[in-house]
Protein backbone atom coordinates (compact mmCIF):
# COMPACT_ATOMS: atom_id res chain seq x y z
CA UNK A 1 0.00 0.00 0.00
CA UNK A 2 1.40 3.37 -0.86
CA UNK A 3 0.64 7.04 0.25
CA UNK A 4 -1.03 7.29 -3.04
CA UNK A 5 -4.04 4.55 -2.24
CA UNK A 6 -4.44 5.81 1.47
CA UNK A 7 -5.87 9.06 0.48
CA UNK A 8 -8.50 7.66 -2.08
CA UNK A 9 -10.40 6.38 0.50
CA UNK A 10 -12.71 8.45 2.70
CA UNK A 11 -11.56 8.05 6.09
CA UNK A 12 -14.03 5.89 7.92
CA UNK A 13 -13.39 4.13 11.10
CA UNK A 14 -15.99 1.26 9.73
CA UNK A 15 -17.68 0.50 6.81
CA UNK A 16 -21.51 1.50 6.73
CA UNK A 17 -23.28 -1.26 5.74
CA UNK A 18 -26.62 -3.08 5.75
CA UNK A 19 -26.98 -5.85 6.69
CA UNK A 20 -29.38 -8.02 4.31
CA UNK A 21 -28.63 -11.75 5.21
CA UNK A 22 -26.78 -13.75 8.14
CA UNK A 23 -26.14 -17.41 8.32
CA UNK A 24 -25.47 -19.94 11.41
CA UNK A 25 -21.76 -20.03 10.59
CA UNK A 26 -21.06 -16.34 10.64
CA UNK A 27 -21.24 -16.08 6.84
CA UNK A 28 -23.62 -12.52 6.35
CA UNK A 29 -23.80 -10.66 2.70
CA UNK A 30 -23.88 -6.62 3.37
CA UNK A 31 -24.62 -3.54 1.18
CA UNK A 32 -21.22 -1.52 1.16
CA UNK A 33 -22.68 2.07 1.51
CA UNK A 34 -19.26 3.32 2.51
CA UNK A 35 -16.28 1.28 2.43
CA UNK A 36 -13.35 2.08 5.16
CA UNK A 37 -10.06 1.66 4.02
CA UNK A 38 -9.97 -1.97 5.52
CA UNK A 39 -12.33 -3.22 3.38
CA UNK A 40 -10.99 -1.51 0.14
CA UNK A 41 -8.33 -3.45 0.59
CA UNK A 42 -9.90 -6.77 1.18
CA UNK A 43 -11.47 -6.55 -2.16
CA UNK A 44 -8.55 -5.25 -3.77
CA UNK A 45 -6.90 -8.58 -2.25
CA UNK A 46 -9.95 -10.53 -2.90
CA UNK A 47 -9.85 -9.06 -6.76
CA UNK A 48 -6.31 -10.28 -7.38
CA UNK A 49 -6.85 -13.87 -6.18
CA UNK A 50 -7.95 -15.57 -9.72
CA UNK A 51 -5.66 -18.43 -9.31
CA UNK A 52 -4.37 -19.44 -12.68
CA UNK A 53 -5.69 -16.73 -15.22
CA UNK A 54 -5.05 -13.10 -14.29
CA UNK A 55 -6.47 -11.63 -17.70
CA UNK A 56 -9.62 -12.95 -16.92
CA UNK A 57 -10.71 -11.51 -13.90
CA UNK A 58 -12.07 -8.14 -13.04
CA UNK A 59 -8.85 -6.76 -11.04
CA UNK A 60 -9.64 -3.68 -8.61
CA UNK A 61 -7.34 -1.01 -7.84
CA UNK A 62 -7.57 1.70 -5.42
CA UNK A 63 -9.14 3.92 -7.89
CA UNK A 64 -11.48 0.88 -9.70
CA UNK A 65 -12.39 -0.27 -6.09
CA UNK A 66 -13.75 3.61 -4.96
CA UNK A 67 -15.44 3.67 -8.21
CA UNK A 68 -17.68 0.72 -7.83
CA UNK A 69 -18.02 0.62 -4.97
CA UNK A 70 -20.20 3.45 -4.60
CA UNK A 71 -23.74 2.84 -3.62
CA UNK A 72 -26.24 4.50 -4.59
CA UNK A 73 -24.52 4.91 -7.90
CA UNK A 74 -23.58 1.15 -8.07
CA UNK A 75 -25.03 -1.83 -5.66
CA UNK A 76 -22.03 -3.42 -4.06
CA UNK A 77 -22.71 -6.37 -2.19
CA UNK A 78 -19.69 -7.89 0.17
CA UNK A 79 -20.30 -11.39 1.70
CA UNK A 80 -17.80 -11.96 4.85
CA UNK A 81 -16.96 -15.12 6.62
CA UNK A 82 -16.01 -14.40 10.22
CA UNK A 83 -15.99 -9.80 9.67
CA UNK A 84 -13.82 -11.59 6.37
CA UNK A 85 -14.60 -10.51 3.02
CA UNK A 86 -15.00 -13.52 1.28
CA UNK A 87 -16.82 -12.09 -1.89
CA UNK A 88 -18.46 -9.70 -3.84
CA UNK A 89 -20.78 -8.54 -6.47
CA UNK A 90 -21.62 -5.23 -7.79
CA UNK A 91 -24.28 -4.36 -9.57
CA UNK A 92 -25.08 -0.97 -12.02
CA UNK A 93 -27.31 0.17 -13.76
CA UNK A 94 -27.74 -0.32 -18.25
CA UNK A 95 -27.87 3.63 -18.28
CA UNK A 96 -25.23 4.07 -16.27
CA UNK A 97 -23.23 2.50 -19.09
CA UNK A 98 -24.07 4.74 -22.02
CA UNK A 99 -20.55 5.22 -22.95
CA UNK A 100 -20.39 1.57 -23.80
CA UNK A 101 -20.96 0.58 -27.48
CA UNK A 102 -22.15 -2.85 -26.28
CA UNK A 103 -24.83 -1.67 -23.84
CA UNK A 104 -27.08 -0.58 -26.85
CA UNK A 105 -28.15 -4.47 -28.21
CA UNK A 106 -30.25 -4.55 -24.63
CA UNK A 107 -33.52 -3.63 -25.96
CA UNK A 108 -34.52 -2.55 -21.94
CA UNK A 109 -31.99 0.38 -21.90
CA UNK A 110 -33.14 3.54 -21.54
CA UNK A 111 -36.28 2.18 -19.25
CA UNK A 112 -34.28 1.57 -15.90
CA UNK A 113 -35.29 -1.51 -14.54
CA UNK A 114 -32.01 -3.52 -15.50
CA UNK A 115 -28.87 -3.90 -13.62
CA UNK A 116 -26.08 -5.37 -15.47
CA UNK A 117 -23.93 -7.32 -13.37
CA UNK A 118 -20.29 -5.99 -13.66
CA UNK A 119 -18.73 -7.85 -10.69
CA UNK A 120 -18.91 -11.34 -9.17
CA UNK A 121 -16.33 -13.14 -7.07
CA UNK A 122 -16.09 -15.68 -3.98
CA UNK A 123 -13.25 -16.95 -2.94
CA UNK A 124 -12.46 -20.68 -4.14
CA UNK A 125 -12.75 -21.89 -0.41
CA UNK A 126 -16.49 -20.62 -0.36
CA UNK A 127 -17.97 -22.39 -4.01
CA UNK A 128 -18.14 -25.92 -2.96
CA UNK A 129 -20.61 -24.42 0.12
CA UNK A 130 -22.89 -23.14 -2.31
CA UNK A 131 -22.17 -19.41 -1.56
CA UNK A 132 -22.01 -18.40 -5.20
CA UNK A 133 -25.52 -19.25 -5.53
CA UNK A 134 -26.82 -17.94 -2.52
CA UNK A 135 -25.03 -14.42 -3.34
CA UNK A 136 -26.33 -13.97 -6.71
CA UNK A 137 -29.60 -14.90 -5.21
CA UNK A 138 -29.50 -12.49 -2.73
CA UNK A 139 -28.57 -9.94 -4.87
CA UNK A 140 -31.53 -10.83 -7.50
CA UNK A 141 -34.07 -10.81 -4.56
CA UNK A 142 -32.59 -7.03 -3.59
CA UNK A 143 -32.68 -6.23 -6.78
CA UNK A 144 -36.51 -7.37 -7.40
CA UNK A 145 -37.51 -5.23 -3.87
CA UNK A 146 -36.18 -2.15 -5.93
CA UNK A 147 -38.17 -2.43 -8.38
CA UNK A 148 -35.46 -3.47 -11.03
CA UNK A 149 -36.98 -6.04 -13.46
CA UNK A 150 -33.82 -8.10 -15.14
CA UNK A 151 -30.41 -8.91 -14.35
CA UNK A 152 -28.08 -8.86 -17.40
CA UNK A 153 -24.33 -8.78 -17.60
CA UNK A 154 -21.63 -11.05 -20.22
CA UNK A 155 -20.15 -14.98 -19.27
CA UNK A 156 -19.00 -17.39 -20.95
CA UNK A 157 -21.70 -20.20 -21.46
CA UNK A 158 -20.37 -22.83 -19.35
CA UNK A 159 -20.88 -20.31 -16.35
CA UNK A 160 -24.31 -18.94 -17.44
CA UNK A 161 -25.66 -22.38 -17.31
CA UNK A 162 -24.66 -23.03 -14.05
CA UNK A 163 -25.40 -19.70 -11.99
CA UNK A 164 -28.64 -18.65 -14.38
CA UNK A 165 -30.87 -21.52 -14.93
CA UNK A 166 -33.58 -19.43 -16.69
CA UNK A 167 -32.03 -16.18 -19.14
CA UNK A 168 -32.21 -14.84 -23.04
CA UNK A 169 -29.15 -14.88 -24.50
CA UNK A 170 -28.82 -11.41 -26.11
CA UNK A 171 -25.68 -11.31 -28.12
CA UNK A 172 -22.64 -13.25 -28.47
CA UNK A 173 -19.28 -11.28 -28.03
CA UNK A 174 -16.17 -12.71 -29.30
CA UNK A 175 -13.11 -12.51 -27.86
CA UNK A 176 -14.80 -10.70 -24.77
CA UNK A 177 -12.13 -6.90 -23.67
CA UNK A 178 -9.35 -8.69 -26.40
CA UNK A 179 -9.28 -11.91 -23.40
CA UNK A 180 -9.52 -14.71 -25.67
CA UNK A 181 -13.37 -15.70 -24.56
CA UNK A 182 -16.21 -15.89 -25.95
CA UNK A 183 -19.21 -14.84 -24.30
CA UNK A 184 -22.98 -13.74 -24.44
CA UNK A 185 -24.94 -10.78 -23.02
CA UNK A 186 -27.56 -12.37 -21.23
CA UNK A 187 -30.41 -10.93 -19.52
CA UNK A 188 -32.57 -12.63 -16.78
CA UNK A 189 -35.98 -11.66 -15.78
CA UNK A 190 -36.43 -11.14 -12.27
CA UNK A 191 -39.38 -10.27 -11.25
Amino acid sequence: MDNRTESLFRQEEKSRVDILARAADDFQLELIKQLDDKDAHAIIELSGYCGEDLEKSTRFNATSVRKYFHYPKTFPILARHHNIPVGYIVGITLESLNKESWVKCDQHWGYGDTVYMHSFFIHPKYERLNYPRILISLFISWLASNGFRYISGHQSENRLDSFFPVYEKIKLFPNWQNNGEDVWYFRKKIK
